[in-house]
């Protein structure tokens, strides 16, 4: 066992959930005045994200508006990798009744987001997933069913201080996950099909058509 097990707070759950960034603004470039950018108008809980979950059903629209971007970017002769943030994915694993919420802040495709999930999804035993980036830090262990998350800051001068830790049942999270993914793959299989490129699975796609 690891010695911030004792701290990791029990939990029933957590909910997961990928959600598309969305701008009503496109910037050209430095130093010239940003142009509107007209967002989906399909409900959302928050304004500049569409979860998948409220995605679903509505996928024309957030077509539309990733048609929007790549037109903005070919009239400004922008390559891909220069508007690559107007693509950007967010993974939030939450439970709000326990006041829990890890964030992946530099994840940003779909391909770095499913190896967290495929690892939390498959059946391994002892550590089953690590990563760390500037500021942040995140290891999930799997022992006897249980899983354990912590979050926290590898950059921290306060070496007690174990981050943010919970423990749930892993069962529960595995059949959230399951949909999920198969729903983000759906979605991103969609959006590709209609722009022309998958820009959200690596990120990597080699230009606009």
């Amino acid at each position: 066992m690891e010695p911030w097990f004792a701290d990791a707070k029990p939990i029933d759950s957590l909910e997961p959930e990928i959600a598309f960034h969305l701008w009503d603004e496109f910037h050209p470039a430095p130093g010239r005045q940003p142009e509107p950018l007209a967002l989906p108008e399909f409900p959302r809980a928050s304004r500049l994200l569409a979860r998948t979950s409220e995605a679903v059903g509505h996928e024309a629209e957030l077509a539309a508006y990733y048609g929007r971007v790549a037109a903005l970017a070919r009239r400004h002769a922008l390559k891909l990798h220069q508007v690559r943030q107007y693509f950007w994915m967010d993974l939030r694993l939450d439970n709000d009744e326990a006041d829990v919420h890890l964030s992946f802040p530099w994840y940003d495709t779909f391909a770095t987001m499913d190896h967290f999930l495929s690892a939390v999804a498959g059946n391994e035993q002892g550590m089953i997933f690590a990563d760390q980036d500037q500021g942040w830090a995140v290891e999930v262990w799997a022992r006897d069913g249980t899983l354990y998350i912590r979050e926290s800051d590898p950059d921290s001068d306060d070496d007690d201080e174990p981050g943010q830790a919970v423990a749930l049942p892993r069962a529960g999270l595995q059949d959230r996950i399951a949909p999920l993914r198969e729903r983000t793959a759906k979605l991103v299989a969609r959006l590709a099909k209609e722009l022309g490129a998958d820009v959200w699975t690596t990120g990597e796609a080699p230009s606009f058509p």
